[in-house]
């Protein structure tokens, strides 16, 4: 007997891809923001688009690009060193952070900052809690380069829900423009174990793109 060969179309690909997410978990892979919080009452909305380059291993020889878009919504709180955010990861969870700046308001060096995250993913099937260390450049102009480390970890909430080992690893980007009219161009690298077996490396690049503020948001069509 012959053996016959499935090739998955684009769009088959693609509701693989967003069914693996709601099997597996999405967590907020990008951060898409620089150390500084925002100012007491200030506001700004983002979205993220990232993707996993050979993500999704489907047999030996085929691997397909895992992708995500997530929404963010930030906000000061009072005092200037702090500020929230809620996040909406690959639209399959909730996860809610806080960001607090450890280094002096007045000081002449890089703005450093901790952020601690906790939520729910893949459609409230797994608890979601992050830690971070941010750190960028002071936002004086147009071009503010940022970094951090990061380490998540989701655990099974409902019954049959896999679970998983600890991601870890680091991020550098750029922002490009302002907080209400800006682009951060971001790459991140993580060990990142499949639990589902979806594919065979542990190390995954996450390239991403985040668009600050709502007149860039709804220039790309999100929104109207």
């Amino acid at each position: 007997m012959s053996r016959v060969t499935l090739h998955p179309s684009l769009p088959t690909l693609a509701f693989l891809a967003t069914t693996l997410c709601l099997a597996s978990g999405c967590i907020p892979y990008t951060v898409g923001n620089t150390a500084e919080p925002l100012k007491p009452g200030e506001t700004q909305r983002s979205m993220s688009w990232y993707f996993i380059p050979n993500g999704i291993q489907l047999r030996d020889s085929v691997a397909s690009t895992f992708t995500g878009i997530d929404f963010e919504y930030r906000k000061g709180l009072e005092g200037g060193a702090s500020d929230f955010g809620v996040r909406v990861p690959s639209l399959s969870g909730v996860v809610v952070s806080y960001k607090r700046r450890l280094t002096s308001e007045l000081a002449s060096g890089p703005v450093v900052s901790m952020l601690v995250g906790a939520g729910v993913v893949n459609v409230a099937q797994h608890a979601h809690g992050e830690l971070g260390l941010l750190m960028s450049a002071k936002e004086r102009d147009g071009i503010v380069p940022y970094g951090g480390l990061r380490v998540m970890q989701v655990v099974p909430i409902s019954e049959g829900a896999p679970s998983d080992s600890p991601t870890a690893g680091g991020f550098l980007g750029t922002r490009f423009g302002d907080r209400d009219f800006g682009v951060s161009l971001e790459l991140g690298v993580y060990y990142d174990r499949s639990t589902l077996g979806i594919r065979r490396g542990t190390v995954i690049l996450v390239p991403a793109v985040t668009m600050h503020g709502d007149e860039l948001i709804r220039l790309l069509g999100v929104g109207r």
